[in-house]
């Protein structure tokens, strides 16, 4: 099959589909807009008609009658076009704006639902150009082809109509130029829609380029990199200018084309036209007439070309948009448990697990680990050890590929994974914070939870006397990623936003990393009394953190090789004791 065939298929399938699962649900609203252009298009033609008697009527005959009624009938008919125009320009609007609403609301949802592996993939400024850049494509698409082609394809069946009613011999000589027109608009099409295709690409690029650059803006000023940054930044614009520069030239293609073939129509017309007025076969006022449909018809000729420019890229655009509403959902997050996860306990089990992140080698083979109920379990090694991965695992993030993980004897698997990790808090190193007031990024973690019970758990997270110092106090916005706080206010905000939440268990993902020594001291005052009475497994990069845990397993490549309490371990002089006195 030719490369064109296939583009002609794709493109066919994507509109099919627009159509099917966006537009028919509008179709009282469509039709309704359909008919106001039937009008503005029918008055269009109208308009043109009128010149003959206009001409022949006054001018020549001067039939005074005549001079009232056709003035009268070019503002009533201008008036009612004007209205048509007004609303259907508002009903494809309304159309246009619910789908891309619609189709938001959707890509939102599935990136919610992914699995958390193909982020790892895909850029952050890629997805956002699809949930804006994208989806903004697909709505000018809609409104300008809607509105644009059947409104011009309807201009031009009225004024060709008008056409053959004032000599069909002379329409027949002038329309050989009219197919000539199909050919660009195709052509130019198809370039126009690969070009905007890469466009959009590199657009993501370039997003993506601008979301990290703000988030690090620190790091960037840290280490003086912003001219670094800045070469970056120009270098994705350069190659996104470059696209829209040659969408723009071949774009550009579409106009003088038009103009030279539509010239030619005109000039075979006028010479024929002239002969026939010549010959008394024809009078005035119907070549004028004639002449005018003929002049007002490129008009949307052309403009039919330009908006074919507009529909490829919408396609472009869809077809960016349906890759991403095609991938499945995470088998996790779409699972139809209804078994509540029941905590009498809090003992997890990890059981002859084995598991590999997507095109890796295994982490985990066989691998079995038993945290009490009640009891701080530690998890120490080297980087690249499986940690983290045990965190992934016991909230779902992830599956392990073989064996299972019990909660107090039910296997998460069969559990519903809300009521999973509704049971579980999380306090990780990377404290995410969205751009939000304090007290909504502590009221996250129960969204119920009155003034008071978020008072009284930042209170307990050592939080709440910076907080009462700022000028807004709980209103007071932390910032993109809380920027505006310091590391410290920000653990002691992700600690508050746990503690309010009450789980029985509790993991501790390196929550203390990214602090100073003093800081740490006093953050861990805070994590103390979140512990407290709970199944917490405690991530551990500083080891003097964990010196109290009541247990404490070191693993190395994904096997555990040493557990036992600290002083257990120190009198080992294994890893353990390496690793606590490398830090010390």
């Amino acid at each position: 099959m030719s490369e064109n065939k296939i583009n002609n298929s794709r493109s066919s399938i994507l509109i099919k589909r627009i159509i099917k699962d966006y537009i028919t649900s509008h179709k009282t609203t469509l039709f309704y807009a359909l008919f106001m252009m039937v009008i503005a298009s029918a008055a269009t033609g109208f308009h043109a008609w009128l010149v003959q008697p206009a001409l022949d009527d006054i001018l020549i005959n001067a039939n005074g009658s005549m001079l009232i009624i056709i003035p009268l009938l070019i503002i009533f008919s201008t008036l009612i076009k004007g209205i048509a125009t007004y609303i259907h320009t508002v009903k494809v609007g309304l159309i246009a704006h619910e789908i891309i609403s619609k189709l938001q609301k959707q890509l939102f949802n599935k990136l919610m639902f992914i699995d958390l592996s193909y982020y790892g993939d895909a850029s952050s400024g890629a997805l956002i150009s699809r949930l804006i850049n994208d989806t903004n494509y697909v709505r000018m698409a809609i409104i300008k082809t809607t509105t644009g082609i059947i409104k011009d394809s309807l201009i031009i069946i009225f004024l060709i109509t008008n056409m053959f009613y004032q000599n069909w011999q002379l329409a027949l000589f002038s329309f050989f130029a009219f197919p000539l027109t199909i050919w660009p608009i195709v052509k130019i099409g198809r370039k126009i829609r690969k070009v905007s295709f890469d466009t959009q690409k590199e657009v993501g690029v370039f997003s993506n380029v601008l979301a990290e650059s703000i988030r690090g803006i620190r790091l960037i000023k840290a280490y003086c990199r912003q001219m670094f940054a800045i070469e970056k930044a120009s270098d994705t614009i350069n190659k996104t200018k470059s696209y829209y520069l040659k969408s723009t030239k071949i774009t550009s293609r579409i106009s003088p084309l038009m103009e030279f073939i539509g010239s030619l129509a005109i000039a075979v017309a006028i010479l024929i036209g002239g002969i026939l007025i010549i010959n008394d076969n024809m009078s005035t006022g119907q070549f004028m007439s004639f002449l005018v449909s003929l002049l007002l018809a490129y008009k949307p000729v052309k403009s039919i070309g330009n908006l074919n420019a507009n529909l490829q890229e919408g396609l472009s655009g869809a077809e960016r948009i349906f890759n991403l509403l095609d991938l499945k959902k995470s088998k996790i997050e779409t699972e139809n448990n209804s078994k509540k996860l029941e905590i009498m306990n809090g003992e997890i089990l990890i059981k002859n697990i084995s598991f590999s992140y997507p095109g890796q080698n295994n982490l985990f083979e066989n691998f079995s680990l038993n945290i009490p109920a009640g009891k701080k379990v530690a998890i120490v090694g080297p980087t690249g050890s499986g940690k983290s991965t045990i965190v992934n695992l016991i909230l779902r993030f992830f599956d392990p590929d073989t064996g299972e993980i019990l909660i107090d004897g039910q296997n998460i698997r069969n559990i519903n994974i809300d009521s999973l990790r509704g049971s579980v808090s999380l306090v990780s190193q990377d404290t995410n914070l969205f751009n939000d007031t304090i007290r909504n990024n502590i009221q996250f973690g129960k969204l119920n939870s009155d003034f008071e019970e978020i008072k009284i758990a930042s209170g307990n997270a050592g939080a709440n006397e910076f907080i009462e110092e700022l000028p807004q106090g709980y209103n007071s916005l932390v910032g993109e990623n809380g920027i505006k706080l310091s590391g410290g206010q920000k653990q002691r905000i992700a600690i508050a936003r746990a503690l309010i939440k009450n789980s029985k268990i509790l993991l501790l993902d390196e929550a203390t990393s990214s602090l100073d020594n003093l800081t740490e001291m006093e953050v861990q005052k805070a994590i103390n009394l979140l512990m407290k009475n709970k199944t917490s497994l405690i991530v551990a990069h500083r080891l003097t953190t964990i010196e109290n845990a009541d247990l404490i397993y070191v693993l190395d490549k994904g096997k555990i090789i040493e557990q036992g309490n600290h002083k257990q371990l120190l009198d080992n002089n294994g890893l353990y004791k390496k690793l606590y006195t490398q830090v010390l």
